[in-house]
């Protein structure tokens, strides 16, 4: 079902993606052909991304809005529309078996690489599978595939140990596990960090690129439907602070740019266009919640007085409320699987209680991992830090300056505790942040009642089922209280006059400029 749809969310998953990824929004400026002198084709479009990639080799890379550097040079198996449909892409169609474990692709004819390379059902089943063994972050949204076959050359079937509905979706532009990379790639994985191998719009050309600064993707002559590629080139400058990013959208240079809810409103004021849709959850994750290197942290008691003490609100407030929602449960607002009502709030007596019962009366040091990216001058982190502080339990945040280095900090295994935001369309899909290997879990720690209910949400029977489970995964998860939720926060964009075609939504909140359908690429206003 080529045009199938996800679930009503209000959260893009993701990601996971990470995560998220992967995951910070993109941005991108004015074309220098294609826009401010009003050719709908051609010339250069420049966006914006708050911090340097993860990696240019997409089995390594980021989720989420920093996937536009692999997702330029790699088209995806599926595409995900900015009103989260999902149209063929480099698979012309796709089907589920009657259990949701074998996922059928028939792989689109006459692609090929930029190298020339044909692109087969053996390519695509040798890329998902490199992706698999090479040790990325994002990993865990391939799912629980068991085994990735090609019976004919136009066909790929991947079956799963388990069933997982939400395939289709993690091989999107989104995700590393769908975009493919041709064999020369991987038959030489750090090549990729230098010169692209995918069959997408663009190819990365490392001679008119400053490693850390500026990322320069041009034309792929090659690609399957020219009409559309709207421009010559593509570039990606690195822009992390959010001053330099107003600045770079209401002087013009910038056509499209991500905001925050401060500098929203200047550009709301210089008579620019904001879009706007929910994305991240942000909380602190006790990822040593069996107690291996934080003794404190084992005790339920000691992770629900973590969770009481958060005034979420205030935070809310200081972050912008317009654009900002304090959430004290797994997903936010209009998620499948939020429960009205329902959801830590602030109570600081009952979080004393609860510590001084646990062995913990005069509280506990505890050394959290975070980052300043994502979560601009670390302004959530300090705010979860100071709350923490009065019940007792003193914080000492470990602030890593990239994305990269904080996902390896994490993965070390050295921290208790991270400040990390989750995304996904429903409960289950922010569940499995928590529940599969990554940077959100470390440890590869496993809660029995999480994992089954993960599992009962991938085999229900309808979707009034599946929102039955994915209710009772929301209240075991604040139950668990390894995840203390705080704050639900939307992607903000600033569009410029001089470009058109841009969508968000809550389905999809991280536009990204190239689309195998014209119908939903980014093009210059005429």
């Amino acid at each position: 079902m080529p045009a199938s749809r996800l679930p009503v969310r209000a959260l893009l998953a993701g990601v996971t993606a990470v995560a998220i990824a992967l995951t910070a929004s993109a941005c991108s400026d004015a074309a220098s052909k294609g826009g401010a002198s009003g050719s709908t084709k051609g010339g250069t479009l420049t966006t914006q991304f708050a911090g340097i990639p993860i990696s240019l080799n997409p089995a390594l890379g980021g989720s989420g809005g920093s996937a536009i550097f692999t997702a330029l040079p790699y088209d995806s198996l599926v595409y995900q529309t900015g009103d989260g449909k999902l149209i063929p892409d480099l698979a012309t169609k796709w089907s589920f078996n009657s259990t949701n474990t074998e996922l059928t692709l028939t792989i689109r004819d006459g692609v090929t690489f930029t190298d020339g390379e044909k692109l087969d059902a053996a390519a695509v089943k040798a890329s998902i599978e490199y992706f698999l063994k090479a040790g990325g972050g994002d990993v865990r949204y391939a799912g629980p595939v068991d085994s990735v076959t090609a019976p004919s050359a136009d066909t790929v079937t991947i079956t799963y140990k388990s069933p997982y509905p939400d395939g289709p979706f993690f091989l999107t532009q989104y995700w590393g596990v769908g975009q493919i990379i041709g064999p020369k790639g991987i038959a030489d994985p750090k090549s990729l960090l230098t010169k692209s191998d995918g069959t997408g719009q663009y190819a990365y050309a490392a001679s008119q690129s400053v490693t850390n600064s500026s990322y320069t993707y041009v034309k792929n002559e090659k690609y399957f439907n020219p009409d559309a590629q709207q421009y010559d080139k593509v570039v990606v400058k690195v822009i992390g602070d959010p001053s330099a990013t107003l600045s770079a959208v209401t002087t013009g240079q910038a056509s499209f740019a991500g905001l925050n809810p401060t500098t929203a409103a200047n550009a709301k004021s210089s008579g620019l266009k904001l879009v706007t849709a929910p994305f991240f959850t942000w909380g602190l994750t006790n990822v040593d919640y069996q107690g291996t290197i934080a003794p404190a942290l084992k005790n339920k008691d000691v992770r629900q007085a973590m969770a009481l003490a958060i005034d979420r609100g205030a935070l809310a407030s200081a972050l912008g409320a317009d654009y900002n929602q304090g959430n004290g449960q797994l997903g936010a607002k209009g998620t499948d699987g939020y429960v009205d009502g329902y959801g830590y709030e602030q109570d600081v007596q009952k979080a004393k209680s609860l510590l001084a019962g646990a062995g913990y009366p005069n509280g506990f040091t505890l050394t959290v991992l975070t980052e300043n990216v994502l979560d601009n001058q670390t302004t959530i982190s300090q705010a979860i830090a100071s709350d923490l502080g009065k019940v007792g339990i003193t914080v000492k945040l470990d602030v890593k300056n990239t994305v990269p280095d904080f996902i390896q900090a994490s993965l070390s295994k050295k921290y208790a505790a991270v400040i990390w935001p989750v995304i996904g369309a429903t409960s289950a899909q922010v569940l499995a942040n928590f529940i599969q290997p990554g940077v959100t879990n470390p440890f590869g720690n496993a809660d029995p009642t999480l994992t089954k209910l993960y599992a009962d949400a991938q085999s229900a029977a309808d979707a009034s089922a599946r929102t039955a489970v994915f209710e009772q995964i929301t209240k075991a998860s604040n139950d668990a209280a390894w995840f203390v939720p705080v704050v639900s926060t939307d992607n903000i964009f600033a569009v410029g006059k001089d470009l058109t075609g841009v969508t968000a939504s809550a389905l999809n909140p991280n536009p990204l400029p190239i689309a195998p359908d014209p119908a939903y690429a980014w093009k210059a206003a005429k």
